[in-house]
């Protein structure tokens, strides 16, 4: 998430914030010198606790709190996902189900994906809103191997694909696939 906001800006903004306030509160309490040098310190030391604890914590309070912003910067999708999948191979065509596992905080967007035959690995998951409508949607590049003790298992295999929320319900993401053994076909992802 923090990649959609313009970090520069958010930086920029809580140092100017933090000074204009320590200079405040020297300026009302007549603090100079060493006293000022001691509060500056220890307001930086605060000021880096609490960011420290709102983004791997209470962030996603917030997000509870204040659900538009699931509309103005991204929205949470941690949790247990089904998956289907639709895939296509030359003239084969198949369906099978799996489940996803997204893994979101703050700095990181993460996701696996488990089926009965094989697990995928994200090697990118990377949030982003459409430059127009702002709709929702994850770039994800992963890589499959078959899972333990199958037979016949299938050799390792990148793919990617793009997820788009869904405009009516902010618990699907579904897109369109491709792997590097010229399969494609296409995810549906519904939140449990």
């Amino acid at each position: 998430m923090i990649t959609l906001i313009p970090l520069q800006k958010v930086l920029t903004s809580i140092i100017i914030i933090y000074v204009v306030t320590i200079l405040t509160v020297a300026t009302f309490f007549g603090i100079t010198g060493y006293g000022s040098i001691l509060l500056t310190v220890r307001g930086a030391f605060v000021l880096e606790l609490v960011l420290l604890i709102f983004v791997g914590f209470w962030w996603r309070l917030l997000w509870i709190k204040f659900p538009i912003l699931n509309k103005w910067v991204f929205p949470d999708l941690n949790g247990e996902w089904k998956v289907d999948i639709h895939w296509n191979r030359g003239n084969d065509k198949g369906f099978k189900t799996a489940s996803a596992h997204i893994r979101q905080d703050f700095f990181r967007l993460s996701m696996e994906l488990i089926s009965d035959k094989s697990e995928s690995e994200a090697l990118m998951v990377k949030p982003k809103k459409d430059p127009e409508s702002k709709r929702p949607m994850l770039y994800y590049i992963y890589r499959n191997e078959s899972a333990q003790g199958i037979e016949a298992p299938e050799p390792p295999h990148k793919g990617a694909a793009i997820l788009k929320l869904d405009l009516n319900d902010q618990n699907i993401l579904k897109g369109n696939y491709f792997t590097d053994r010229a399969t494609k076909g296409h995810f549906k992802l519904q939140r449990n």
